[in-house]
């Protein structure tokens, strides 16, 4: 894929993208209330699948390599952040999809033994506690389900990053392809197993199709295909901070569009938690 040269500076491409990002937690949001979840997998991977499937020489060994991380990535963190965006406002979301950082770096600590400074995670620590207390001292028992479906969600995310970094001389195009057949079929599955009526398109509309187009496109193609050549190009350390601007594009996206609103606890939540983030990645980088 051709970028133009201006996109490729780490500071605008990474805020594009951030902004690509913070708008796709708000479609989203508009595609499923009009369609289940499952639906919105099946139909989400399904059409990302037939794009890719010319761009994507197809390998049986791949096909066997890639499967449990499509059941990682793609039942468990697409399926869980749908999910928990039917009860949740896209700005609780978002600012629970910015611990993937954080706590990929904590798996890694964990499972490939990497450094990880105190520091560090009582950043990720501060970061997680004011992404999620908010809402757990809510009292509401639905927007607490659908923060945690959520935040289960990133840490599968992380995981599945784990995964990603041990796959050699893998596109990330074959990646999204394999994770994209497996899913959806998976998804069709289930959902003829929990519902009575077998038409998905029952409830689709044009909206949550345009909803869809966005999500396909903007953000699963467009999106991670820049964000893989900034980070190529650049390094993780100099392009991973600009993501922090992610959660404000959702906030302004979600007011504009949805009309949601913080209270002052979720302000302040969303201020410890970038606070925390901000100061992650300033450890991180002080590292050999």
């Amino acid at each position: 894929m051709n970028i133009a040269p201006i996109l490729l500076h780490p500071v605008i491409g990474a805020i594009i993208v951030s902004a690509i990002w913070g708008l796709n937690v708000v479609v989203m949001k508009i595609a499923l209330g009009d369609m289940q979840p499952l639906v919105f997998n099946t139909l989400r991977f399904g059409l990302l699948a037939l794009i890719l499937l010319p761009i994507v020489k197809i390998s049986w060994q791949q096909f066997r390599q890639l499967a449990p991380l499509a059941l990682i990535m793609g039942m468990g963190h697409f399926y869980l952040l749908a999910l928990g965006l039917t009860y949740v406002p896209s700005f609780v979301a978002s600012f629970c999809l910015l611990l993937g950082g954080p706590f990929s770096s904590f798996l890694g600590y964990l499972i490939l033994k990497e450094r990880l400074t105190r520091w560090q995670v009582l950043a990720i620590t501060v970061a997680t506690l004011g992404a999620t207390l908010p809402t757990l001292l809510s009292g509401n028992i639905t927007l607490q389900i659908g923060m945690l479906l959520v935040t289960i969600s990133t840490l599968l995310w992380a995981y599945g990053n784990i995964q990603v970094r041990r796959l050699e001389n893998m596109s990330t195009m074959a990646i999204q392809f394999y994770i994209a057949i497996i899913s959806a079929p998976l998804s069709y599955l289930c959902f003829l197993f929990v519902s009575e009526d077998s038409n998905l398109f029952a409830q689709v509309t044009w909206q949550s199709m345009l909803a869809l187009g966005y999500v396909i496109v903007g953000s699963s193609i467009i999106g991670y295909a820049l964000w893989y050549r900034l980070i190529h190009k650049h390094g993780v350390q100099q392009v991973a901070p600009y993501a922090l601007v992610q959660p404000i594009f959702t906030l302004i996206f979600g007011y504009l569009i949805l009309f949601e609103q913080l209270n002052l606890w979720q302000w302040l939540g969303s201020g410890v938690t970038l606070l925390a983030m901000l100061a992650y990645h300033r450890l991180q980088r002080k590292q050999p």
